[in-house]
């Protein structure tokens, strides 16, 4: 099947209804893309050259059913844009690659690090995209047409997309590892505070990344490819996806194999410092102990009790109460106990 079979037109009742659009794009050869209206859609998809961006919300339940009157794709590519599923995913089948990519929230007020799913179809000529959340790389794709992105293809498309979500991962990591660096930076200095929660934080984002991330560098690394009738334009897309790929993963490991040292790091001064305390509390807790010893011994309410008709009897009490600490003190000492905190 060729990529010609891959677009049919749109049936005649809805061609000035896309239910679930978010927004379309049409890209003649030698001219900018440009946005489409329901109306055109029908005529750009019926065109033998360019390519046809769809990007469709999936929470709106008719879009599956409107992408599956305005583009004949396999029976697995429209299973994968109803939605309903979330673990990543790579095939092909009939020219048209289809599956489930990781893509980070799209935020207005700030870096969003949640993960969510950009489900997609492509050829050529054609890209499907579903979501159910704004997501940041397909924006910034969309910006990015806006502002003179001239991709060549819809697979080329498609890998901006792929690579500008690489970016802004890149760009959490590289405020996760000034993070780390600041934690060092403490811990080599003396000046820690408990920065376990700042850790915690680099660790779930790292552990929240790995997980797509590494299954999607394997998705389109591990893949026999040899057979998938693609134009060697898509293969070589595919091919630089699952390099940068791979590299994103390397980058997301180090981050995460750094910040589990460092927590251990953390762990075990915050450790030393407690028993630096507890030592200290235990060194005065016995030094005290003969004070104390005396001190109860001239509070007995018995008769006899020495200098209690001696003038200065208090001064003298006190003075053996310090003699036994001191003592004490230097028996411990004397034994070789350490008592430096």
């Amino acid at each position: 099947m060729n990529d010609a079979s891959h677009l049919t037109l749109l049936a005649a009742d809805d061609q000035h209804h896309a239910p679930g659009l978010v927004w379309a794009y049409h890209a003649a050869p030698g001219q900018n893309p440009a946005p489409l209206a329901p109306r055109e859609i029908n005529a750009a998809l019926a065109a033998r050259d360019g390519w046809v961006w769809l990007h469709v919300d999936l929470v709106d339940r008719r879009a599956h059913s409107w992408i599956s009157h305005a583009c004949a794709l396999p029976e697995s590519a429209h299973a994968i844009l109803e939605g309903h599923e979330d673990s990543m995913a790579l095939v092909h089948e009939d020219g048209v690659v289809h599956g489930i990519a990781a893509d980070l929230h799209g935020e207005i007020a700030r870096l969003s690090t949640t993960i969510g799913r950009l489900h997609f179809a492509v050829t050529d000529r054609l890209l499907v995209t579903g979501r159910r959340h704004s997501l940041a790389a397909v924006e910034e794709v969309h910006a990015q047409l806006a502002a003179g992105l001239r991709p060549a293809t819809a697979f080329e498309l498609f890998g901006a997309i792929i690579l500008a979500f690489c970016r802004n991962t890149s760009q959490r990591l590289a405020a996760a590892t000034k993070q780390l660096d600041e934690v060092e930076d403490h811990l080599v200095t003396e000046h820690l505070a408990d920065e376990r929660r700042r850790l915690k934080d680099v660790r779930r984002l790292a552990v929240s990344l790995h997980r797509p991330i590494s299954a999607l560098a394997a998705l389109f690394q591990d893949e026999d490819r040899s057979d998938w009738k693609l134009s060697a334009g898509a293969h070589e897309v595919l091919h630089r996806l699952a390099a940068r790929l791979q590299r994103l993963d390397r980058e997301v490991v180090t981050v995460n194999d750094r910040a589990r040292l460092l927590q251990e790091e953390v762990a075990a001064e915050l450790a030393d410092e407690s028993n630096r305390s507890l030592k200290a509390l235990a060194v005065m807790s016995a030094l005290l102990l003969p004070g104390s010893l005396i001190v109860g011994i001239f509070g007995m309410n018995t008769a006899g009790l020495p200098l209690t008709q001696t003038s200065g009897g208090f001064e003298l009490a006190l003075m053996v109460a310090a003699a036994a600490t001191g003592l004490f003190y230097w028996l411990l000492l004397r034994a070789g106990a350490n008592l430096r905190f």
